[in-house]
């Protein structure tokens, strides 16, 4: 023990971190007071007898005297030295490093060029690791135990943040969070710190977790990085294309593209594989960094495809690999069944049915009428039959079909409930129906007031004038110019120059007008008489074309010309786009991450039409190496003929997709999905500091720039500090009753006895 310790009970050091507080339990007010009343009183007493002693030796004996009072007060208070340990084992902090993808992108200055998003979080973190320039991790790692985490979709712990890569496809600041706060639970969390870019893309409101923070008192520090303003980039955003069409009919692509900081026009693409399909210049909108345009092409192969939809990359461009987007289509091959019914054995009849029946897309089956109940029955398949007996008379019979063609036959021919038969073909099937021009149809056939004449595109009246068997020159209107049955040419000038240089017609049923809603395609030449309308009806669609003798388009031209043909065929394809099948298979998406779950449905129908919902159906998923799986499909209780099977794809690339239904060989359904790397990670992909500011604020933290990175260790370390003692309990080691204290009174006491005897005031 040495002196310092003899006279003040403790040694020096506890007097260096301790810290003086009083235990008494009368208030340091009512100390003070008492103080400053002793003090008061002594100076009251030692007036009196100031001037019978020297000025000096009264200023001496009050100071003495005062000095008594204070000491005494000092020691009723019961001073104490209070120390708090630090927590056993120490504290942690934790530092998130944002690795999604967006972080990849370079826009980050530095020395030479600019560095990418990663890179300067790298820098921030690892510096150049000397004593004079640690880097924030071995700063932190001088006062607590610090984690570090990489984060994209969800966060987990690195032991190497220099070799991180920027490869998330997706961010959930969100669940990122929670994911640490979670991992360090049972363990004192002194700071959190983030370095981000802010671009979340899913999970929930990052300020929910930064709420998460601030209730645990953790304190979120966020270091944000990248160029607040989006980068100059063509990226394109959606791509809308039907999931199934038919061999050789036209598909309509439709696309959004975003063009930040460009204004140039640029071209557009679409491919399959290394083939490229169609292509397009495109001039950017006014006013708007959002272009939408259409693109058209037609596949000429069948089964499922996928296509790539691109913008080639500018110069200077930030992001390229937002630049194309693939989309599937299921491709069918199978033949469409077409019911031509006929009143004589006309030329139409025949022409038509040439058309139709040397293009493999389509099944021609004619029912030729030859007496009243004599029918010549064409292409009919062995369960088509009962058409021998005439026009069908159950649905399951008419809905083997997907169009019918209704030629100069009239509405006597057939009953009420075959009239009634062929709206519910329409309306509920989604068959198409086409009626031609001829003595015994639209009015002139008494179809005006029967449900066939409501389905009908025109006004017709049994009045309506006699067949006309005048020849006459046909006009393509605006709206047929543009209509996907006329488009002979995917060139709009080449497609109008085809229709003004075709031959006429021959023959015309007159007709009152066109019905409100209905577009009309093509009238007479003096514009006033309709020749081929069109218009939905129900999940159908119905066409009226009042010529008799489009036959005459094709003797009026060289054999080798197309025009007839490629007109009837393209009119069919467009009346079956909604026709329901009995089978049918779709996934919830075309294109999938890699182990997202892929939802596949069928819808089973009867011959009927009408839903099944005991059959036992098995999809089989094939992947981009041949190798497949059989997955079941289970009933969805709340949905009439729907099955269900979830699949997850663990490899990138095109998937096949076939069902089956147990009993049924003739019938089957296929699809495709593609799984490949998303591209949310580059939309919109701008530093988000308003966001990153407002989650630090709630943290009750704070929000650095790269340029203020720096301040960014004493903040951390001020938390580290505050938070190794937090929630320690102090003890106290009393000092009042200390020998240096006594022999300080005693010593003051004597001094002011001694000096007032000496000045002979004892």
């Amino acid at each position: 023990m040495n002196l310092f310790e003899a006279l003040l009970k403790y040694p020096a050091h506890d007097y260096a971190v301790g810290r003086l507080v009083f235990l008494s339990r009368i208030p340091g007010e009512v100390r003070l007071a008492a103080l400053a009343g002793l003090v008061a009183l002594a100076w009251g007493l030692y007036r009196r007898g100031a001037g019978r002693v020297p000025p000096r030796t009264h200023r001496v004996l009050l100071g003495l005297r005062v000095a008594c009072v204070a000491l005494l007060v000092f020691l009723l208070g019961i001073p104490a030295l209070r120390f708090r340990s630090p927590r056993p084992g120490g504290v942690f902090a934790a530092v998130m490093v944002d690795t999604s993808r967006s972080m990849s992108i370079e826009d980050v200055p530095a020395e030479k060029g600019k560095q990418s998003r990663l890179a300067a979080a790298q820098q921030v973190l690892l510096a150049s690791g000397t004593p004079d320039d640690p880097g924030l991790l071995l700063s932190l790692e001088r006062g607590s135990n610090v984690l570090a985490y990489a984060f994209d979709a969800q966060a987990a712990r690195t032991s190497d943040v220099e070799r991180l890569k920027a490869q998330g496809q997706q961010t959930n600041i969100f669940r990122s969070i929670r994911d640490v706060d979670s991992d360090l639970r049972s363990v004192p969390l002194a700071a959190v710190v983030m370095l981000t870019d802010g671009c979340r893309n899913t999970g929930g409101e990052p300020e929910e977790a930064a709420r998460l923070l601030e209730a645990r008192g953790t304190p979120l520090y966020i270091v944000g990085i990248g160029d607040p303003r989006p980068p100059k980039d063509y990226e394109v955003m959606q791509v809308f294309a039907p999931r199934r069409v038919r061999r050789n009919t036209e598909v309509e692509v439709y696309a959004t593209i975003r063009h930040t900081d460009f204004a140039q026009p640029f071209e557009i693409r679409i491919s399959r594989g290394e083939t490229p399909l169609v292509s397009k210049r495109v001039e950017p909108a006014k006013g708007t960094d959002l272009t939408s345009l259409r693109l058209a092409f037609t596949p000429d192969h069948e089964g499922t495809a996928t296509y790539r939809l691109a913008v080639p990359a500018a110069e200077g461009e930030s992001i390229a690999d937002n630049n194309a987007r693939e989309f599937t289509i299921q491709i069918q091959d199978d033949r469409l069944p077409v019911l031509y019914v006929e009143g004589s054995p006309r030329l139409e009849y025949r022409f038509l049915r040439r058309a139709l029946f040397r293009d493999r897309d389509f099944r021609l089956v004619g029912l030729l009428r030859l007496a009243s109940d004599r029918f010549y029955v064409q292409g009919a398949s062995e369960a088509e039959a009962f058409l021998e007996k005439g026009f069908p008379e159950t649905r399951e019979q008419l809905f083997r079909f997907e169009a019918v063609i209704l030629g100069d036959i009239e509405a006597g021919h057939f009953t009420m409930s075959q009239l009634e038969l062929l709206e519910d073909f329409v309306r509920e099937r989604g068959g198409g129906l086409l009626m031609l021009g001829g003595v015994n149809s639209f009015g002139l056939g008494k179809y005006a007031g029967t449900p066939v004449g409501r389905m009908l595109p025109l006004d017709i009246s049994p009045s309506d004038p006699a067949y006309s068997e005048e020849r006459f020159g046909a006009i393509v209107t605006p709206e047929g110019l543009k209509h996907p049955v006329l488009r002979l040419s995917p060139d709009p000038d080449a497609n109008r120059r085809l229709w003004e240089k075709a031959p006429p017609l021959l023959g015309l049923t007159p007709v009152r007008g066109v019905k409100a809603g209905a577009q009309l395609l093509i009238a007479s030449g003096d514009g006033r008489r309709p020749v081929l309308a069109v218009q939905n009806y129900g999940a159908g669609r119905v066409a009226a074309f009042t010529s008799g003798g489009s036959w005459y388009w094709q003797v009026s031209m060289p054999a080798d010309d197309e025009f007839h043909e490629k007109f009837w065929k393209q009119l069919i394809r467009w009346l079956t786009v909604g026709a329901k099948e009995q089978l049918t298979l779709e996934t919830d998406a075309d294109i999938y991450a890699r182990r997202n779950p892929v939802n596949i449905r069928a819808t089973v129908l009867g011959r009927d039409l009408r839903p099944v919902n005991d059959a036992a159906v098995m999809a089989a998923v094939t992947d981009p190496f041949g190798n497949t799986e059989e997955v079941p499909m289970d009933w969805v209780l709340t949905q009439e003929g729907v099955y269900q099977a979830r699949y997850v794809p663990n490899e990138e690339g095109e998937h096949q997709v076939a069902v089956r239904v147990e009993g049924w060989k003739d019938r089957s359904a296929a699809a495709g999905f593609l799984v490949s790397e998303p591209l949310v990670e580059f939309s919109d992909a701008g530093l988000k500091e308003p966001l990153l500011r407002q989650m630090a604020a709630t943290a009750k933290g704070r929000y650095f720039t790269l340029a203020e990175a720096r301040e960014l260790p004493k903040a951390v370390e001020a938390a580290v500090r505050a938070a190794r003692f937090a929630g320690v309990k102090p003890h106290d080691q009393e000092i009042w009753d200390a020998p240096f204290f006594f022999i300080a009174l005693l010593a003051i006491m004597g001094s002011e006895w001694f000096i007032r005897r000496r000045s002979g005031l004892a």
